[in-house]
């Protein structure tokens, strides 16, 4: 018999291995690990009915449970190594509860510890868009504040239009904004997470996201700038700790 439904689970992929930073997931950021900065904003916002960090390691497991989110299985090291997308995280922790005897919930959560600086109110926000429009997924997004004409690929030294066909010389007036994923939060219903294999469902609604908040920590200098922030500016320096 299967245990009542679960509304929110959110699943926090944090391996041992990285190569841009060693040991990034507890890097340190404002007197804590970037794992538990995303483990505290999950739990502020109080919109996640279980928390897993999904690690083959076992000091990240200490430091997810002293942060108060729960390790209750040991990731397998074949879904730790660089090349596994952390899709495939999110499918073996599904595959988990449900051979406890768990029912899928009513939406599965990624956070990615790489994006520290979200703050719980982006986890309400992303959540109650989810629920109010009975969305197949919602992907957290940030304005780029360009255009497909700002866009080029370089190859070589020479520069090439992404989007040739669009006017060379158009104003932005009129145009249409470019948003892009910025790694901070997925949602989606577990059912159409299996059938597509990619939370970046048909159909999917983005919540923006602003630009501080959805830094992405993967080198020593978005680590030194997420520093920075958190030392000077607000809600950061709220959600900071004094290092022991």
């Amino acid at each position: 018999m299967t245990s009542a439904i679960q509304k929110i689970v959110a699943v926090v992929p944090a391996r041992g291995g990285s190569k841009g930073i060693r040991r990034k997931n507890l890097a340190e950021l404002g007197g804590k690990s970037l794992l538990s900065w995303t483990i505290d904003a999950a739990k502020r916002s109080g919109m996640v009915d279980r928390l897993i960090v999904s690690t083959e390691d076992e000091e990240i497991a200490a430091v997810a449970k002293a942060a108060g989110a729960e390790v209750p299985f040991k990731r397998p090291i074949e879904l730790s190594r660089d090349d596994v997308h952390s899709v495939h995280v999110v499918f073996h922790a599904l595959d988990w509860l449900r051979e406890q005897g768990q029912a899928d919930p009513e939406g599965v959560m990624m956070l990615l510890p790489t994006s520290p600086l979200r703050c719980p109110e982006d986890i309400i926000g992303a959540v109650n868009l989810y629920r109010s429009r009975d969305a197949r997924a919602v992907i957290s997004i940030v304005d780029l504040d360009k255009y497909m004409t700002n866009l080029r690929y370089l190859e070589g030294e020479r520069v090439r239009m992404v989007a040739p066909e669009e006017n060379k010389n158009a104003q932005r007036q009129g145009l249409k904004k470019l948003y892009g994923v910025n790694g901070s939060i997925y949602i989606a219903r577990p059912a159409s997470l299996r059938s597509a294999g990619t939370f970046h469902l048909d159909g999917a609604l983005g919540y923006v996201m602003d630009m501080l908040n959805s830094l992405d920590v993967n080198s020593n200098d978005d680590l030194a700038l997420a520093r920075h922030i958190c030392e000077t500016m607000e809600p950061w320096r709220r959600y900071a700790v004094v290092s022991p």
